[in-house]
């Protein structure tokens, strides 16, 4: 059965511009070059929504591509409701020529944006207009993207009332660091909060010209952040730097 996937995590946003190197991915056709403006790769594989077209929270851009480890699939969403879409996820449904669900996998939307409750709890949201990133990295090793026929997706959200916008976490200070292996990503994450959060990390989804995500670099710590706390990270390695970078830290918070 085709289920839902909601999550909570705190997450916050940084923007910059990087230089453009080149990289292909394993299944021989250029994740991000010089002057691509594609919204979706592979072309002509379609992701439309299971109950029919988007109506809020929607897919404006993906990348499935073949890496080293395995299939890898990163969209950009956005809310196209005039009020915050918050917790939101999504769940995307691989299906093979013949119409049979191969697999399917739910990942957080990352959004940049944290609200209060009424009572104090911290939420995160998609304002209305915003685009929000996302990645399948856990796809198994066993799916073959030339065998898919299409894919479809769901948006888990909630809409709550009364909701506050508040400060949260912040990235600054990223450079692009080379190594052997590709390029990863180093920076610092300060906790703008008025609370301790712990375990922090941060994803930074390199971008073409159109906005379209090429793939993810990810670093974490096991150590707490009080109010005003930083931590300085190195990510791991992406192939392709793009044109531009989104950078989203998360962090657990006691409530």
């Amino acid at each position: 059965m085709r289920s839902k996937f909601l999550p909570v995590v705190v997450r916050a946003v940084a923007l910059g511009a990087l230089a453009l190197p080149l990289a292909c991915d394993g299944g021989g056709e250029m994740a991000g070059q010089p002057g691509d403006d594609r919204l979706f790769v592979p072309a002509g594989l379609s992701n439309t929504n299971i109950d029919g077209q988007d109506d809020g929270p929607t897919l404006i851009a993906f990348t499935l591509v073949q890496e080293g480890t395995g299939p890898k699939l990163y969209a950009a969403v956005k809310n196209n409701l005039d009020t915050p879409a918050c917790e939101a996820g999504m769940t995307t449904y691989f299906v093979d020529k013949a119409d049979q669900v191969v697999t399917s996998s739910g990942s957080v939307l990352l959004s940049g944006r944290l609200y209060r409750l009424s009572d104090g709890t911290i939420i995160s949201c998609i304002d209305p207009g915003q685009v929000a990133m996302t990645a399948s990295t856990d796809l198994p090793s066993t799916l073959m993207i030339d065998d898919l026929g299409f894919l479809e997706h769901l948006f888990p959200t909630f809409i709550v009332a009364g909701i506050v916008p508040t400060a949260g976490l912040t990235v600054s200070e990223v450079h692009a660091v080379a190594t052997g292996a590709g390029h990863a990503y180093s920076g610092t994450v300060t906790n703008g909060l008025d609370v301790t959060v712990s375990a922090p990390a941060v994803a930074i989804f390199p971008v073409n010209r159109v906005g379209r995500p090429l793939g993810v670099a990810t670093g974490s710590a096991t150590v707490d952040l009080p109010p005003g706390g930083s931590w300085t990270f190195e990510t791991s390695v992406v192939d392709d730097l793009g044109v531009d970078y989104l950078a989203y830290p998360t962090a657990s918070i006691a409530q």
